[in-house]
C-alpha cells in the first residue's frame, strides 16, 4: 500500500535525526502508527492538532479527551498519553540516579521534572539525608489546577518511613505565577515546625511555575540557623543550602 511505503520513509527520518526535522503532525502520525498499523494515520494527526491546537497539547490531554477526536480508541488514547509521563520518569531517572543533590541546580533540574505536563497543582516531598544524598520522592497530594490540599502528617510519614533527616517541599502553579500564596507560607510554616520536633530539617519549598523553580528560601520566606559548621552540598556562592531552616515571618 502506499502509505506503508510513506511510513518506512518516516521512520527512516526519525533513525537519521529523531524528531528534528519533523513537523509537529510528523510527529504524531509516526507515533500513532504503533497504535494504528494498518492505517495511513496522517489525518488523524492532523485532526488531533486541529482539535487540540499544538502538540504539547495533544500530549497533556487525558485519555478521555483524547478519545473525542474522530479515530481514536482506547489504545491509541493510552499510547499517547503515556508519553509525557514517560518523559518524566525518564528525566527523574537520570537526576535521582545522581543521588547527590549539591547544589541549587541540580536540585531545581529535578523539581521542574516531576511538572512537565502536568495540568494540576501536585505536591511533593524530596526526603534526604544529612549529606544531602535523596532518598526517595513521594507525592503527597494532586488537587486542581487551582490548589491542592496538604495533610502535614502525610508529609511526615513519608520521611519517616524513609529515614530521611532533611526534606525539600515541592509544589507547582499550573497556571504560572511565581510567587507564593498566603496558604503556600502558611503551610511551610506549619511543616517546618512539626518536622523540627523530630530533627529533620527543612531545606526549601521550591515552587515550580512556567518551567521554572523558585526558592521559598531564596525569597526571604525561609531563614537558617548558622550555628552549625556542617553545610550538606558542594556548592559555591549563595547557591549552596544552609544546614538548617527556620521560617521568617515578613
Amino acid at each position: 500500500m502506499e502509505h506503508d511505503g510513506h511510513r518506512k520513509r518516516i521512520r527512516e527520518r526519525f533513525a537519521k535525526d529523531r524528531f528534528e526535522s519533523f513537523h509537529p503532525h510528523e510527529i504524531l502520525e509516526l507515533v500513532l502508527t504503533y497504535a494504528l498499523p494498518r492505517q495511513d494515520t496522517n489525518p488523524l494527526a492532523h485532526r488531533l492538532l486541529d482539535h487540540f491546537g499544538s502538540l504539547h497539547a495533544v500530549l497533556e490531554a487525558d485519555i478521555h479527551e483524547l478519545m473525542q477526536v474522530k479515530g481514536v480508541g482506547e489504545n491509541t488514547a493510552t499510547l499517547l498519553s503515556m508519553l509525557l509521563p514517560l518523559m518524566r520518569r525518564y528525566e527523574q531517572s537520570k537526576l535521582t540516579a545522581k543521588r547527590l543533590l549539591y547544589n541549587y541546580q541540580a536540585l531545581n533540574e529535578l523539581c521542574i521534572s516531576l511538572y512537565h505536563g502536568i495540568t494540576n497543582e501536585r505536591f511533593y516531598v524530596l526526603s534526604l539525608n544529612s549529606q544531602f544524598e535523596l532518598l526517595g520522592i513521594d507525592m503527597i497530594a494532586e488537587g486542581t489546577p487551582n490548589q491542592v490540599n496538604v495533610y502535614p502528617r502525610t508529609i511526615m510519614e513519608a520521611l519517616l518511613r524513609r529515614n530521611a533527616t532533611a526534606a525539600v517541599l515541592v509544589h507547582n502553579h499550573p497556571g504560572g505565577g511565581s510567587m507564593p500564596s498566603q496558604q503556600d507560607v502558611n503551610t511551610t510554616e506549619i511543616v517546618a515546625n512539626l518536622l523540627s520536633t523530630l530533627d529533620i530539617q527543612l531545606y526549601d519549598h521550591i515552587l515550580v511555575a512556567d518551567s521554572m523553580a523558585h526558592s521559598l528560601k531564596n525569597m526571604g520566606y525561609l531563614s537558617w540557623d548558622d550555628s552549625s559548621n556542617t553545610v550538606p552540598l558542594v556548592a559555591t556562592g549563595r547557591n549552596h543550602m544552609p544546614p538548617q531552616t527556620k521560617l521568617k515571618k515578613k
